[in-house]
């Protein structure tokens, strides 16, 4: 039996082209608040974009965990982690001030994924930075940040990029499979992996 070992591999898939048009779109609006919303299902590359995205131009990523979900202040602070920020301060108020002056100074991108999961007042948050700092705010998750982002028409206005992750195509499989295990399938074979897992990246690499 041959013993297969698979090297983690990054596929330029459609779905990642169009998240950097999106990211070029807001580059446009330099000088200006402007969020941009990343939306789709479990499974699709959302997450692993975003980072390879930030790694590449020295973006903020943050992930929504644990506390973060109902505080305020944990949120902050999170962010301030995120983006370095030393000596963070103890009130929520100078957290805030603290991640505008840095943006102001390196008015760069921030991802913050899994933001379907905090409460609205979060969302406000996040809109106030972005307005205050000029820096463009990336807001990832699934369908339910629709629901959220939509209840507020000055968050929804100010939504200047918008895209939504599709399934992974059968294309998108054969490359993966080639260039992280050296693995060569047919289009018969690809259609069938893209029809069992639903063009999610999880079930395709399990």
């Amino acid at each position: 039996m041959k013993k297969v070992r698979f090297t983690p591999t990054f596929v330029n898939t459609k779905n990642v082209r169009n998240f950097v048009v999106l990211m070029d779109g807001l580059a446009l609006g330099v000088g200006e608040g402007r969020l941009g919303k990343i939306t789709g299902e479990a499974g699709l590359g959302k997450t692993r974009t975003a980072q390879w995205y930030a790694a590449q131009h020295n973006c903020v990523y943050a992930r929504v965990i644990g506390p973060m979900v109902d505080s305020e202040a944990e949120f902050l602070e999170s962010l301030c982690r995120a983006m370095g920020i030393s000596g963070i301060p103890r009130r929520r108020g100078a957290m805030f001030h603290a991640i505008v002056d840095q943006l102001v100074l390196d008015t760069r991108p921030v991802f913050l994924d899994e933001l379907e999961r905090v409460r609205p007042r979060m969302v406000d948050l996040v809109r106030d930075l972005s307005d205050v700092s000029t820096a463009p705010f990336v807001l990832i998750g699934e369908e339910e940040l629709n629901t959220v982002m939509r209840r507020n028409k000055r968050t929804w206005s100010r939504t200047f990029q918008a895209m939504e992750f599709e399934p992974v195509g059968a294309s998108d499989i054969v490359y993966y499979l080639t260039q992280s295990a050296g693995i060569t399938i047919n289009a018969d074979q690809a259609s069938l992996l893209h029809r069992k897992s639903g063009g999610d990246w999880r079930l395709i690499k399990s």
